[in-house]
């Protein structure tokens, strides 16, 4: 099995909203910034919305924009903050030259509840020095069956903490929250010894930590709107159904091989997954040919195949004819 890296949508993706869309109010104040002369507002699953102004110490920044669904916007990348239609959120960052060091928010107060509990987990996983980027990892030749341990405990305790919270938001931004989480998590669960075994030139098993193959038993994949509309997630379903195929062939003493083509991936999918599910980690896959320059002949046919017989969300088909024009 290869690491499967999350696949990166473009940004006008979004699920068929179950919201009516309402204005948000943002802003900010920065202090201490000297990573650079602008600070970025990214909105992550609404196309046309991004802002950018000048840096300068304590500036009010503010905008407004117009939201159907959740979506997450990260400030320089790093201030992580999760919206829902009406929400309105004002952050208050002090940086230590381009780290930021902390951050207070007011607003809506599911707002504030969410993007406080965004900042612990980020906090929580710098204090336990946890890792979440496999190239990075690779370099520091983190041990991998120490890393696995690790992730474990840290998907157990994140759910707690979102667990805490779960009263105060909405049961759509939770499954979004815990499916950005898992996302991040499990990819790591999953792929890190793989790779850790490709760059530090080990055997596979040596990478392996006792109880791999069974750190999933009982977990079950969400087909909700708001959990598919989490981008990380949708790239997740892919690594998951290798994981699974390797499993299977592991009982049997078998070698799972990936597939090496693009049709015989695409059918990898149709077989593994049905319903909501398939039609997601089918509109990935496509598009991520499309986006990576692959054989453009052949993803039009398997895109007219995915339209034809498993294609439920209208968006996903907007979208690709969209990339393919």
């Amino acid at each position: 099995m290869k690491s499967i890296l999350l696949v990166l949508i473009v940004g006008c993706l979004s699920c068929l909203s179950l919201q009516a869309q309402k204005k948000c109010h943002v802003s900010a104040e920065i202090q201490g910034f000297t990573g650079g002369d602008m600070i970025y507002f990214d909105f992550m699953e609404k196309d046309g919305i991004n802002q950018e102004f000048p840096y300068k110490e304590n500036q009010l920044m503010e905008f407004d924009v117009e939201l159907d669904d959740i979506t997450m916007m990260k400030i320089n990348a790093w201030v992580i903050i999760c919206l829902e239609p009406g929400d309105n959120i004002h952050a208050k960052v002090t940086y230590v030259g381009n780290r930021y060091d902390a951050v207070e928010y007011t607003g809506t107060p599911r707002a504030v509840v969410v993007a406080d509990y965004l900042h612990k987990v980020r906090a929580l996983r710098a204090e336990r020095k946890y890792k979440t980027n496999i190239p990075a990892m690779m370099v520091l030749l983190y041990d991998a069956k120490e890393h696995y341990t690790a992730t474990l405990k840290e998907w157990q305790d994140e759910i707690a903490m979102l667990d805490e919270i779960k009263g105060e938001i909405s049961p759509r931004m939770y499954n979004y929250l815990l499916s950005e989480m898992e996302a991040t998590l499990l990819t790591n669960l999953i792929s890190y010894p793989y790779a850790c075994s490709s760059y530090q030139k080990k055997k596979l098993e040596d990478c392996m930590a006792d109880g791999y193959w069974g750190a999933l038993d009982n977990y079950r994949l969400r087909d909700d709107e708001a959990s598919l509309r989490n981008r990380p997630y949708m790239g997740f379903l892919g690594t998951y159904k290798n994981y699974e195929l390797g499993k299977k062939a592991h009982e049997k003493s078998e070698t799972y091989t990936p597939a090496k083509n693009m049709e015989d991936e695409y059918g990898s999918i149709v077989a593994f997954y049905d319903g909501t599910l398939r039609d997601a980690a089918l509109f990935v896959f496509l598009y991520n040919q499309v986006a990576g320059n692959k054989d453009f002949a052949t993803v039009e046919k398997l895109k007219k195949d995915y339209l034809k017989k498993y294609n439920k969300n209208k968006e996903y088909k907007k979208i690709l004819a969209d990339v393919m024009k």
